[in-house]
């Protein structure tokens, strides 16, 4: 009997790959993945619409000639299925072997330029238009194929290899990475099938933001030109250092391990005889718990998804092992809510953060698996926590423990590989995921997860809600006892006046033993508290600390406003009489103070520039600089600045430079008004900087220290406190200035310890890296 072979046609082909890759953002996408694929450290896309093209650039290994015919242009190929890890460990992301056809997707020719160790220079050219022609299979198909004796990086467009450069530089810089283009891969594509406006491009790179991890952006970067006349820029997944809660949870296949660190409450003012109440006596959740931070858990299957059938268990081994990290914000913060609970001060920039991030993301070998978690998409709640939360909208201190957080209250990012996680299968049309048992099992996996940090966050609420509510009773009763006392008071002024006041009858009698029983009882609640007298009042924490540098620069011009117009007539007489002496000396006056405005005047307008992007910056260079602008207002007031550091130069950290000038300013505001108080030999400020896996920063002056009026030492970061009085006892400070050293350090999850607060002050600061 003969054979018969199958044949296709090359349009069917091009059609069954334009359907798998349908969507323009997919197709540059898929294009990314296979720059991750081949190890690069850097991608970098530039949009040249003047000429019609788009140019995607890599520093992977490259191509040689064997692997383009054998494997690029192999239709279907598994090679990344056989060979799915990369030499630098790195899943490959692609397995169906049609992401090619993403280049047809985006314009109707291609030129690649590709260079491998092991062969010179390739320049593949592809015309996608050919597949179109009638009668053609795909095996009459043909590219066009030649070496070239040039290197890589001539073929690169001069502006792209600008902004490499200056890339690399950057991130040799920080994170010690080598970016060389030796070998890599260049995609030119043209005769573009869209009409590429600004709007749609600024889409394309808010997609490529979340293509990949935080964690794995120290290895690969993805940079990118709206233009070649456009500055170039890097495409970053940033991360919020502030939260309330941040959970880490990881599956090996049998046991969930779970890290919670909570960082709502603020111990500060959480009161001892909280932790008094039976709620507050075991772990998690004794007065060191809190001071510690983070508690571990462990679940078995049963345990956590409160099913101990057998076949279930082990439809949810087959899920596989992955990680999921999860962070959760309060969005606003009424200022009663903030005192039941205790809870600390939140920034607004977080409701911005929240905004570009919230949703639970999905991320497969390191890269984002589509829609999910996309606030633009029908997917943007597939877990169903609203849903979740609408069945059941109790507060958090309700009694049934049900509190449910909001899908936008939250950010998550969950961690599969195609490797590990075999039962979760990608659609062909590469977005989203097949729903099948295994997906949906996993869902609700994810949400019992979540309901670790939920019963947690309850729990504490409701304990707390039962203190509040055991104080208001002894208020209550305080109050009717206060009553009782002038209305017993009142009676008994009454009884004395008048000498023939008639004996009450029995009952009356009975009822005013009751009153005194009530007033001993409120008296003796009187007793065993502390009189405390609590003024607060509401901020925004946007409350620039140029209000405070402004306000401090009324004071200290004081001194200098007497002489600001006879300063001149000083000078004019020494040099109409011909007095060098006086002449030298209006002079030296003059650049004494001029220097000292100065001085106050680049503070000021160093406050005025943009600096609301987080950048990485060197933080002893950060530091030190801010010290540099205020040597002349320290010098004029004769204190001497002490800076020691470990001669570490490696310390980054991604920070908003005005929140660490707006730290380092109201210390040293601070130790100045100290040091007026008091008479010294000399006035000293030491600054010592260490770094590990913490930057850890001590001030420190030898000033008057705190007053004494203070009983906890912390009061001093609460908004309004101050200790400064006129001579009627009225505050006259404005409280402001360590609030918002306290505020900018929660921010940052920063911990703060005074460690010196009498014959000086000390604080210690410590910041994660």
């Amino acid at each position: 009997m003969e054979k018969m072979k199958y044949k296709i046609s090359s349009r069917a082909t091009i059609l069954l790959g334009r359907e798998s890759v349908s969507k323009v953002d997919g197709a540059i996408i898929e294009l990314v993945k296979n720059t991750y694929d081949a190890d690069a450290t850097l991608c970098f896309i530039c949009f040249d619409i003047e000429s019609d093209c788009i140019y995607i650039l890599d520093n992977g290994v490259g191509m040689t000639k064997d692997i383009i015919e054998n494997c690029w242009m192999m239709i279907g190929t598994d090679n990344k299925r056989e060979n799915y890890k990369s030499v630098k460990n790195r899943i490959k992301s692609g397995e169906k072997g049609i992401g090619r056809f993403a280049l047809d997707r985006l314009g109707s020719q291609c030129d690649m330029y590709t260079k491998s160790k092991k062969e010179k220079l390739i320049f593949w050219r592809n015309d996608w238009t050919k597949f179109e022609e009638r009668g053609k299979t795909i095996n009459d198909i043909e590219a066009d194929f030649t070496y070239l004796d040039e290197s890589f990086e001539e073929v690169i467009p001069s502006a792209v290899l600008k902004s490499i450069a200056n890339i690399k530089e950057k991130k040799e810089k920080e994170h010690k990475v080598n970016i060389s283009f030796e070998t890599g891969t260049l995609l030119k594509i043209s005769n573009l099938r869209d009409t590429w406006t600004n709007r749609e491009i600024n889409n394309i790179f808010n997609s490529l933001g979340f293509l990949i991890p935080p964690n794995e952006q120290k290895e690969y970067t993805i940079g990118a030109q709206k233009s070649f006349l456009d500055p170039y820029f890097i495409v970053e997944n940033e991360v919020s250092e502030e939260y309330d809660y941040r959970l880490f949870a990881e599956f090996d296949g049998e046991i969930f391990k779970i890290t919670l660190n909570r960082n709502e409450f603020d111990l500060n003012q959480m009161p001892k005889e909280l932790f008094k109440l039976e709620e507050f006596k075991e772990y998690p959740y004794r007065y060191e718990d809190f001071e510690n931070r983070s508690i571990q858990y462990e679940f078995t299957i049963p345990e956590l998804m409160r099913n101990k059938d057998e076949k279930y268990q082990d439809l949810i081994r087959k899920i596989g092992p992955f990680k999921f990290d999860y962070t959760y914000m309060k969005i606003t913060l009424r200022e009663d809510t903030k005192e039941d609970f205790y809870y600390k001060q939140i920034s607004k920039k977080r409701k911005i953060w929240l905004k570009q991030h919230n949703g639970i993301k999905i991320y497969r070998d390191n890269f984002l698996v589509r829609p999910y978690g996309d606030s633009e998409s029908d997917s943007f709640d597939w877990l169903g926590i609203d849903a979740r939360k609408a069945e059941n909208p109790a507060s958090v201190a309700h009694p049934n423990g049900n509190w449910r957080v909001g899908n936008r209250q939250g950010q998550g990012t969950i961690f599969i590989s195609r490797i590990n996680n075999d039962s979760i299968l990608d659609k062909s049309s590469r977005e989203g995921i097949i729903e099948n048992n295994y997906f949906r099992s996993f869902r609700e996996v994810i949400k019992n997860i979540i309901s670790v940090f939920e019963r947690d966050r309850a729990y504490i609420a409701r304990a707390i809600k039962k203190y509040k509510d055991i104080i208001s009773e002894k208020d209550r009763t305080k109050q009717t006892g206060k009553e009782l006392a002038d209305q017993i008071l009142k009676e008994k002024k009454k009884e004395e006046s008048h000498n023939n006041f008639k004996q009450k009858e029995q009952k009356e009698q009975n009822e005013q033993t009751e009153r005194v029983e009530t007033l001993a009882k409120a008296v003796q609640y009187f007793q065993e508290e502390r009189e405390e007298l609590i003024s607060e009042i509401k901020l925004l924490r946007e409350l620039s600390t140029n209000g405070l540098i402004t306000t401090s620069i009324v004071h200290d011009l004081k001194s200098i406003n007497a002489i600001l117009v006879n300063r001149v007539d000083s000078l004019k007489f020494a040099i109409e009489n011909n007095n060098n002496f006086l002449v030298e000396r209006c002079l030296a006056d003059l650049k004494k103070n001029d220097t000292f405005l100065k001085s106050w005047i680049t503070v000021i307008t160093n406050q005025k520039k943009d600096k609301r992007k987080r950048l990485k910056k060197n933080l002893y260079e950060t530091v030190k600089n801010t010290i540099l602008v205020l040597n002349p207002i320290l010098n004029q007031k004769n204190i001497k600045v002490n800076i020691q550091d470990d001669n570490n130069e490696e310390v980054f950290k991604r920070i908003f430079v005005s929140d660490f000038e707006s730290i380092i300013y109201n210390l040293i505001i601070n130790s100045i008004e100290s040091f007026e108080k008091i008479n010294l030999k000399e006035r000293i400020i030491s600054i010592k900087m260490e770094a590990n896996s913490e930057f850890i920063l001590h001030y420190e002056d030898n000033g008057s220290g705190l007053s004494d009026i203070f009983k906890n030492p912390y009061d001093i970061f609460n908004f309004g406190v101050t200790s400064k009085n006129d001579i009627n006892g009225e505050p006259v400070g404005t409280g402001l200035g360590m609030y918002i050293v306290a505020s900018t350090l929660r921010e940052y999850n920063a911990k703060y310890n005074i460690t010196k607060h009498t014959s000086g002050f000390g604080l210690e600061l410590k910041f994660s890296l």
